[in-house]
C-alpha cells in the first residue's frame, strides 16, 4: 500500500469513530442502552481500586476445572472509549470465547469522563 493512502485510510478511520463514541457516551449519561456496572455472568468480580464510593472491578473468566495453583496464559482487556465513555462489557465474548480454550482473561474498568467527570490523567491512573 502506499503511503498517501495507508494514510488516508487512518484518517477516513479516526473520522468516524469519535461519531460512536461520543452516541455510547451520551447512552451512558442517559443510562439508556447500558448497564453499569456490568453484570457479566459467570465471571468472577474482584476490586482492584476504590476511590470514593467509585469500586473498579476485574472482571475474571476462568477455564472450565480452573484451580487456584493453575498456571495458565491470561490476557486483560481494557476497553476503549476515548477515555470517555466505555465499559468492561465490550470484551465479555472475547473473555468467555479466551476462558473456554483454557486461558485465564480478565476485562478491566476504569473511570471515564462520562460517568465519573475525570480527566484523562485520572482514567490512566486508574
Amino acid at each position: 500500500m502506499k503511503r498517501s493512502a495507508g494514510l488516508c485510510m487512518l484518517l477516513a478511520i479516526l473520522h468516524t469513530v469519535p461519531a460512536g463514541w461520543s452516541a455510547l457516551a451520551a447512552q451512558e449519561r442517559t443510562g439508556k442502552g447500558r448497564n453499569y456496572p456490568p453484570q457479566l455472568a459467570g465471571a468472577k468480580v474482584e476490586t482492584y481500586k476504590t476511590v470514593g464510593d467509585v469500586r473498579l472491578n476485574l472482571y475474571l473468566f476462568l477455564p472450565p476445572g480452573h484451580q487456584p495453583s493453575d498456571r495458565r496464559p491470561a490476557i486483560v482487556f481494557f476497553f476503549g472509549g476515548g477515555w470517555n465513555s466505555g465499559s468492561p462489557a465490550q470484551f465479555e465474548h472475547q473473555c468467555r470465547h479466551l476462558a473456554s480454550r483454557g486461558m485465564v482473561a480478565i476485562t478491566a474498568d476504569y473511570r471515564v469522563a462520562s460517568r465519573h467527570q475525570v480527566r484523562v490523567v485520572q482514567c490512566v491512573a486508574d
